[in-house]
C-alpha cells in the first residue's frame, strides 16, 4: 500500500503535463482532471458534517448569505457502503461521495441541480485534489450524478463574501470552544447526559445567530448559561490528547465516539480548536505561499493573524472561567521542534503538523498523560505519523496509541483501555 497509489499518480502527472504541450489522444478512464465549479448559480450545496459542532454552524452561516446550503448527515451503513468504490485511496473521499449520494436521493433532488462542497486548499495530504477525485467518483458511479457539480471553495469561504468568511471564523471558534468545553465537563458531571444535552442545545442556539436571527453576543452568553446549570464532582482525570486526520478527529460516527470511550475510561479529553491549528500552521503556510508566488494569500494570512486575537479575545472570555486562559501558541518556536524527526520547515502536510499539535499540547497541557492519534484506513501521512511514534515517546516521555479507522465496525477504541488502566492516580 502505498506504491500504487504513487504509479498511478505518476502516470496521471505525465500524461496530464503531456497535453498542455501537444495533443493526444486521451483515454476514456478519469485520468485528467475533471471540470469544478467555483460559483453556486443557485444550486443546493450540500455540506459535509466531519464535524457536527462545527459544521451546523458553518451551514447556517452560508444559509445567511442566500445560499440553499445542506448538511449531510453519516451514519455506519454509509461508510459501510462507501467501501464498495474504495480501491486503496483515504476513506474519507468515498464517505463523503456516498454521504452526498445518498443525501440527494434520499430527499429527491436533482443531481444536475446539486453540488458537494470541497476545499481546495493545501492542507494536510493535498485537500486540493480530493475534490477532483470525488467527481471522478460521482461519475463513475453514473445514475445521473456525472451531471452532480462539486464546488471548489476555500475553508474560509472567503470566495463567497467577506461577511461569511467573517462570521466563518466564528463558526470554527465555538464550535471548537463547545467542544473543549464539554470535555472539561462532562468527566465530572452528576446528573449523566446533562453536558450533551447542553452541548446539543448550544449548537441549536447558536445557528440561529449565525441564520442572523438574534445577535452573536446574546447567543454566546446564554450557551454559557446552559453550562452553569450542570453540577459537577470535584476530580482531576488523567488527560488524554486527541490528534491526527481532519476527518476523523471530531467526526463522532467515523471515530466511534472516541471521546465518551475514553471518558468512560476514566480519562478527560483535551481536544484543539480549528483556530488554535490554524496558529499552530500559519508561519509554515506563510512560508509556502510565498515559495510559490502567492502574494495575495500571503498578505491575507498576514492580515488574519492580526485579526485573529481581537476575534477570539471577544468570546473567550465568556469561555475563561471554565478553560482557563487561552493556549500559548508560538509558531516559530514550536517548529525548532521539527529538526529532531528531520522535517524541514519548508515540508507540510499531516505528519508535519502532527508534530508541532504535540509541542503545543506539551506547551499549554503539561500533565498529558497519552496521545492518541485518529486515522482513517490507506491514510498516507498517518503512517509516517504512527513511525514516528517511538520517538515522539522518547522524546516527551508520553505514549502513543494509534487508532485506525478501517469502515469495517468493530470497536477500534478497545485499543486504548490498557493504556488508560495502566496510568496511575485515577479518580
Amino acid at each position: 500500500m502505498g506504491y500504487e497509489t504513487r504509479i498511478e499518480a505518476a502516470i496521471r502527472s505525465f500524461r496530464n503535463h503531456a497535453t498542455l504541450n501537444r495533443k493526444i489522444p486521451q483515454p476514456k478512464s478519469p485520468a485528467l482532471l475533471p471540470h469544478l465549479e467555483t460559483r453556486i448559480n443557485g444550486k443546493t450545496l450540500l455540506f459535509p458534517n466531519w464535524d457536527n459542532l462545527v459544521a451546523p454552524l458553518l451551514v447556517a452561516n452560508l444559509r445567511r448569505g442566500g445560499i440553499d446550503a445542506r448538511l449531510m448527515q453519516s451514519s455506519e451503513m454509509i461508510i459501510k457502503k462507501s467501501m464498495a468504490y474504495n480501491t486503496g485511496q483515504c476513506l474519507p473521499v468515498n464517505i463523503v461521495a456516498q454521504e452526498f449520494i445518498d443525501y440527494t436521493e434520499q430527499h429527491k433532488l436533482k443531481p444536475e441541480n446539486t453540488m458537494l462542497w470541497m476545499t481546495k486548499c493545501y492542507i494536510t495530504c493535498n485537500l486540493r485534489l480530493y475534490p477532483f477525485y470525488i467527481k471522478n467518483l460521482l461519475e463513475t458511479y453514473g445514475h445521473g450524478f456525472e451531471k452532480a457539480s462539486v464546488y471548489f471553495g476555500e475553508l474560509t469561504h472567503l470566495e463567497i463574501a467577506y461577511s461569511t468568511s467573517y462570521y466563518a471564523y466564528f463558526a470554527y471558534l465555538l464550535g471548537g470552544l463547545i467542544r473543549k468545553l464539554g470535555c472539561r465537563i462532562r468527566p465530572y458531571e452528576i446528573i449523566r447526559g446533562e453536558t450533551d444535552t447542553a452541548i446539543e442545545k448550544s449548537i441549536l442556539i447558536l445557528e440561529t445567530a449565525f441564520l442572523g436571527q438574534r445577535p452573536m453576543d446574546a447567543a454566546v452568553t446564554k450557551v454559557i448559561s446552559l453550562f452553569d446549570k450542570i453540577d459537577r464532582k470535584p476530580g482531576n482525570r488523567p488527560r488524554v490528547a486527541i490528534f491526527g486526520d481532519l476527518y476523523v478527529r471530531d467526526n463522532d460516527i467515523m471515530n466511534q465516539n472516541l471521546i465518551h470511550d475514553i471518558e468512560e475510561n476514566g480519562g478527560e479529553v483535551i481536544t484543539t480548536p480549528y483556530t488554535d491549528l490554524v496558529k499552530i500552521m500559519i508561519e509554515n503556510m506563510i512560508r509556502r505561499t510565498m515559495a510559490r508566488g502567492d502574494y495575495f494569500s500571503t498578505g491575507l494570512y498576514r492580515l488574519m493573524i492580526s485579526s485573529i486575537k481581537l476575534f477570539e479575545d471577544r468570546y473567550y472570555k465568556q469561555f475563561k472561567k471554565y478553560l482557563g486562559n487561552k493556549p500559548f501558541v508560538n509558531p516559530l518556536q514550536l517548529e525548532k521542534h521539527l529538526a529532531k524527526f528531520n522535517i524541514s520547515p519548508f515540508h507540510s502536510g499531516e505528519s508535519y503538523e502532527n508534530i508541532l499539535k504535540i509541542f503545543y499540547i506539551l506547551e499549554n497541557y503539561p500533565d498529558i498523560s497519552l496521545f492518541v492519534q485518529t486515522n482513517p484506513a490507506f491514510c498516507c501521512p498517518a503512517m509516517v505519523t504512527e513511525a514516528m511514534a517511538q520517538e515522539i515517546r522518547r522524546i516527551t516521555g508520553i505514549p502513543v496509541v494509534t487508532l485506525t479507522y478501517d469502515g469495517t465496525g468493530g470497536n477500534k477504541n478497545d485499543d486504548i483501555v490498557s493504556y488508560l488502566n495502566s496510568v496511575k492516580n485515577f479518580s
